[in-house]
């Protein structure tokens, strides 16, 4: 009589253990099936963010006004946008005056995109962004003198 005693502990320890790796079993297994969303990359929101920091980040460099000022170097910043975003980011980048028209856009070297016009139009989630660059400033000896000649940057991206 006993001996059973002895034996009714042990059977209890190993009875827990069973029971732990069956239930630990069923937590993975129904981790392996449960439905994931069916957008792996980046919402809207999530676009959107990543735009605006790239446009502040290059203004904060100095570069986005340098290169949206200068007409000529329109492609510079299509570049530099190439750079800043992750390879399977699309973007088209439109330039307003204050009046709503265009600066950029009305000629193929002066379009600021990245992708093809179908890559927005059939993309699930498109951002956009609107920043704002009030002018720039130009050395002068030792000094700088600004330009007031406000712009709005229309910023559409998408993952592909």
């Amino acid at each position: 009589m006993r001996n059973l005693r002895e034996t009714k502990g042990q059977m209890r320890v190993i009875e827990t253990i069973l029971a732990a790796s069956i239930i630990l079993a069923a937590v993975s297994f129904v981790g392996v099936l449960a439905a994931r969303p069916t957008s792996p990359g980046y919402e809207m929101t999530d676009l959107e963010k990543m735009g605006y920091s790239a446009l502040h980040d290059l203004d904060q460099q100095g570069l986005l006004a340098s290169l949206v000022y200068n007409k000529g170097k329109w492609s510079d910043l299509r570049t530099a946008l190439k750079i800043t975003f992750p390879v399977d980011v699309y973007f088209n980048l439109t330039i307003y005056d204050l009046s709503g028209s265009k600066l950029n856009g009305e000629t193929e070297e002066t379009q600021i995109i990245y992708g093809d016009s179908a890559t927005f139009s059939d993309a699930k989630n498109v951002g956009s962004v609107t920043y704002c660059l009030s002018g720039f400033a130009t050395p002068t000896g030792t000094r700088y003198e600004a330009d007031y000649d406000p712009v709005i940057l229309v910023l559409l991206i998408t993952r592909g």
